[in-house]
């Protein structure tokens, strides 16, 4: 019988990208062979300003951990609030209306939260 784990990592500080998608990546290398991974990354705050250039290390990592089955949101909120319009976005990222919403949701449906 397969386990499924699922991991959600709040980033909240434009700091701590490169911390939160290694986490991110490193849970999923850990897979074992009866194991089900999941990893979701959800950004707010200032965290989002550093999406509309990330520098090539972080890029390349975001993609890998898209390619290795996470997904990246950032909070709409967030991106009206420092006026980032969607459009100027690397086409990676995928948004929700509101992080907090989607952090309670995402908890109330069993994801492991983690904020590094």
């Amino acid at each position: 019988m397969s386990q499924e784990l699922r991991l959600l990592i709040h980033v909240a500080q434009k700091e701590r990208w490169d911390i939160a998608v290694k986490n991110g990546l490193n849970f999923l290398k850990t897979r074992k062979e009866d194991e089900e991974l999941h990893v979701v990354l959800i950004a707010n705050g200032d965290s989002v300003t550093r999406c509309t250039k990330c520098d090539r290390a972080l890029f390349d990592n975001l993609k890998q951990l898209i390619l290795d089955g996470g997904k990246v949101y950032l909070c709409e909120n967030s991106l009206r609030n420092f006026d980032i319009s969607k459009s100027r976005l690397p086409e990676i990222f995928s948004t929700v209306p509101a992080a907090i919403r989607a952090l309670v949701d995402y908890q109330r449906d069993g994801w492991i939260y983690v904020r590094p």
